[in-house]
């Protein structure tokens, strides 16, 4: 892609050479079964995609004709009621639903001109709120049940493409929250001043470190139900919560994650 070739093109031509380095070993010289067996497993894993990337056409093709797409901030605008906090969430599965099976430029270029006017209409600042629309759009490689990152993963893992794609979705799941603090916490986009960056750089990471946590179950230790809940709500509060809520927030989330072990009697 550098020199201006297609990526088609340049993963043709990566097959080629794997293919003629590993004849240079008699180690890792294929044979013709070795051959066949390769071909079938790249068969069986694009199937998988070519599912995925099926179903994401078919996505998009109803938002197409139906016309849904092109009034997308107009429908969040009204269906919100001019409520920020659920015009963010509707804004967030549209980009998810119209970022399936787009590249990320490609699905930035067309939530930039359907998803992100309508925050602005409702007050968000314009980086935020097209950062807000860029990373959920990228994030839809991850998002079942069109997850094709997960899906090519799984194909070359040799993994089921579900459960691939569930864990790939839960692993990734803090990151649903960090376009959040985009509109929340101004900071972290440096539209503020040095201190409240700072403030907000902190309070993002804890709150990101707290919802990983949650969402394996695990923080040097493993967790319980209740622990994992406190972790989600003090991450939740930090988003537009002042000074005070966050101070709380990072208290009960440090309190939880740097807890030792109980080691055994």
């Amino acid at each position: 892609m550098v020199v201006g070739r297609s990526p088609m093109r340049a993963a043709f031509w990566g097959v080629v050479v794997a293919l003629a380095s590993a004849w240079l070993r008699p180690a890792t010289r294929p044979g013709g079964r070795g051959l066949a067996r390769a071909v079938e497993s790249a068969a069986r894993g694009a199937v998988q995609v070519a599912a995925a990337c099926a179903a994401a056409g078919i996505v998009v093709g109803v938002a197409s004709l139906t016309g849904i797409g092109l009034r997308m901030s107009e429908l969040i605008v009204a269906v919100s009621g001019g409520s920020l906090p659920v015009a963010l969430v509707l804004t967030a599965a549209g980009s998810v639903v119209l970022g399936m099976g787009l590249p990320t430029t490609a699905a930035y270029v067309v939530l930039a001109a359907l998803g992100a006017p309508g925050l602005i209409e409702l007050g968000v600042a314009p980086l935020a709120a097209h950062l807000f629309i860029f990373y959920f759009g990228a994030i839809s490689n991850v998002t079942p049940p069109v997850s094709l990152a997960a899906y090519a993963a799984a194909g070359v893992a040799g993994a089921p493409a579900t459960r691939t794609a569930v864990t790939a979705f839960v692993l990734a799941g803090a990151g649903v929250f960090v376009p959040f603090l985009f509109v929340y916490e101004p900071g972290l986009l440096l539209a503020a001043p040095p201190l409240e960056v700072v403030e907000s750089a902190a309070v993002a990471s804890a709150a990101v470190l707290a919802l990983a946590a949650a969402g394996v179950g695990h923080a040097r230790r493993p967790l319980g139900g209740w622990e994992r809940g406190a972790l989600v709500g003090a991450a939740l509060a930090v988003a537009g919560s002042g000074l005070v809520g966050d101070l709380v927030a990072v208290f009960v989330i440090g309190s939880i994650l740097l807890r030792p072990p109980t080691r055994p009697s």
